[in-house]
């Protein structure tokens, strides 16, 4: 944490203080942990290394304008079937962006619906 205490005054700033960093870090942990599945995922569908991986995502992100852990989330919620139509806009504005091979559409089901 950042080590700040709370005051015996009653006052709630650093109170407030204290849960925004707390939320900073969750968000932080969960965008830590969707950039490594998708660098997994990457990795396993397109048959590369993770740092070739994680430099394709790199690509992605700056080709598209599209942060890397938003990138990373749209991969993963599409993967496991939890993408909404919002997550659907993203993907189509990246990948193209992807490898040839394209990434499938839909939960994971061994066959891929890409063309």
């Amino acid at each position: 944490m950042s080590g700040t205490s709370l005051p015996s005054d009653g006052s709630t700033e650093p109170a407030a203080a204290l849960r925004d960093e707390i939320a900073h870090l969750h968000e932080a942990v969960r965008s830590q942990r969707d950039i490594g599945m998708a660098v997994g995922l990457v990795s396993a569908r397109f048959g590369c290394s993770t740092e070739q991986a994680w430099r394709t995502m790199l690509r992605v992100s700056q080709d598209s304008n599209t942060k890397v852990r938003m990138v990373a989330r749209v991969l993963v919620a599409t993967h496991d079937g939890t993408a909404d139509a919002a997550d659907a806009a993203i993907l189509d504005a990246f990948v193209d962006q992807l490898p040839a091979s394209g990434w499938p559409r839909g939960p994971w089901t061994g066959e891929d619906p890409a063309p």
